[in-house]
This record gives C-alpha cells, structure tokens and sequence, in this order.
C-alpha cells in the first residue's frame, strides 16, 4: 500500500503570527555602501533592505526599523535606508573628492548615532594623512572595519613605542566623560582577522577600548601615532 502524500503548505498559510516573527528575524546587520552624487550634491545608495522588496506584509513590519538617513543640505530628499543599530556603513570617500561626508550631513545628531564604519586599506591611509579630521565627528561609533587588506608584515614592533602605546591607554588624565569626549572604537581587519601580520596592534587596542567602554578627547592622535610609527603609511 503507497503512503499518501505528503502535504506542503505554502508560506502564506502559516499563522500571520508566525509569519511575522519569521519577518523579523530575517532582519539582519548590512554594510551599506553611501556615495556622493557630486552633480545632486545629495547622498545615494543601492543598498536596499531585502525585505522591503518581498511583500507589502514583509515591508510593513521591517518599515519601522529603518530610517531615511543621510540626508544632505540640498532640496534632494534622501531615500537611503539605515538601521543606526544593526547596519554598518561604508562611506565612499572617492565620490566626496575633496569634501568629507559629514560636511554634506546637516544634522550633528545623525553622525553621533553611527556606530559602525567600514573604509578601505586605501582610504585609511588617506584618512590618517589628512588627520583622520572626518572620523572625530562621528563621536559615538563603536566599531571600525578595514577591508582590501595588503597584508605584509609592518615595518617595525619596536617595544618602546608599544609601551607608550601602553601607556597612553593607562593615563587617567586622558579619560573623559564629558560632552565633548568620543568614545574611543575598536577595530578589526576583514581579510587577516585577530592574527593580521599588519594590523597585530588592533588587539591590544580593542583589549582596551572594548569592554571598558573608554572615552578620550583625541584617540585619533594616538590612532595616527600608532599607524605611522609602525610603517603602515605609505
């Protein structure tokens, strides 16, 4: 005697209830790429959720948890989608040319919120050696990737500057909680991870700032210090 077969059920006959939790743990971090449309003067990306796209059902339960962000001083109205705690965003600094995003930012509130930035190898490099000026308004971000790693092994571990990096996060004097503090972000490489040749120093940096919650005034002084004194500049 053949066994009856098997039936199937569609997603749209499960209880709307089940649905909807589905929907929402389909919301996951995104990296999302933000470009200046320099003719516009206005920010763009192609990074859309998912989910909006899926259905009206999956669209109107992930809606609340975006927001219309990086919007710019121009009459052009932003329709990039941001979730300031799950996504990361990856500015492209080449399309900004020689502005930086926070210039085309006109609410100081919107750049506090960020909390995750991913850049490039090539445009950290181009950061420090312009003061790292766009990173300090970005008071509150957590957390800072770098990708496109060139690996290599840097040029010098020489001890004594690893003990005044040592040093540097022990002074008190340094610790803010004051308005005007940043918190100081920990970072990671994409490509050489924990045991990164180049970027070994991450590790003690985010042994530090990670679960401690630090803040200082100019972290990206010694940030700048740090990379240039261990060779990685170019």
């Amino acid at each position: 005697m053949s066994e009856p077969p098997k039936s199937r059920t569609s997603f749209s006959d499960l209880p709307i209830e089940l649905r909807l939790v589905i929907w929402n743990l389909a919301i996951s971090p995104r990296a999302v790429v933000v470009q200046l449309n320099y003719k516009k003067k206005s920010c763009v990306s192609k990074d859309i959720p998912s989910l909006l796209l899926v259905s009206r059902e999956a669209r109107a339960e992930a809606l609340p948890r975006y927001e219309i962000s990086f919007g710019t001083r121009t009459k052009v109205k932003s329709t990039i989608y941001f979730n300031y705690e799950l996504d990361t965003v990856v500015f492209d600094w080449e399309s900004f040319r020689n502005s930086y995003p926070s210039r085309h930012m006109p609410y100081y509130e919107e750049c506090c919120r960020i909390k995750r930035i991913r850049v490039s190898e090539k445009t950290l490099d181009y950061l420090v050696k312009n003061g790292m000026r766009d990173l300090t308004v970005f008071k509150e971000v957590e957390e800072v990737s770098i990708s496109g790693c060139c690996g290599g092994v840097v040029k010098s571990r020489e001890e004594h500057f690893l003990s005044r990096f040592s040093d540097w996060f022990m002074d008190d004097m340094n610790y803010y909680s004051s308005g005007n503090s940043r918190l100081l972000p920990r970072f990671s490489c994409l490509d050489g991870g924990r045991d990164c040749p180049r970027h070994f120093w991450f590790r003690q940096w985010n042994n530090w700032a990670g679960p401690r919650g630090i803040r200082k005034m100019a972290w990206t002084g010694m940030f700048i210090e740090a990379y240039i004194n261990l060779g990685l500049s170019d």
